[in-house]
């Protein structure tokens, strides 16, 4: 699963090893369209993880070009829960997918209680899984 991201370019060895402490349900990648995630990391002063504002556009603007020069980015991953996909590990990329119009990306979504909360909430999003 992108564990070997997340504890090298991605530098998110916390939430790697947080993942590894307790039974997880796993559903992913899948194509999704972002305005169904929920980012806990921005500028915004709203946001679980408030960043400094040049540091994010920084941040983003690298991105950016990145996927302009064709870079296979990563899935972003997103926890289930309390009716979001909140995302844990990919806020400056789904940042970089706004600031470029994007509409879909992939994702890896993961619940602490069932496969069926993932697929209940993808129905709300309207998207049915086979």
């Amino acid at each position: 699963m992108g564990s070997s991201f997340l504890n090298g370019e991605g530098n998110n060895i916390v939430m790697s090893e947080d993942l590894k402490k307790k039974k997880r349900y796993w559903l992913g990648p899948i194509e999704i369209d972002i305005k169904y995630l929920v980012r806990v990391t921005g500028p915004e002063e709203h946001l679980e993880y408030v960043e400094d504002v040049k540091w994010w556009n920084y941040n983003i603007d690298q991105i950016c070009s990145r996927l302009e020069s064709g870079w296979d980015m990563p899935p972003l991953i997103a926890e289930n829960a309390n009716g979001n996909f909140r995302l844990h590990d990919g806020n400056h990329r789904l940042g970089a997918l706004q600031k470029l119009n994007r509409e879909k990306y992939y994702l890896i979504i993961w619940d602490d209680h069932s496969y069926e909360n993932i697929i209940n909430h993808l129905k709300n999003c309207g998207i049915n899984m086979k």
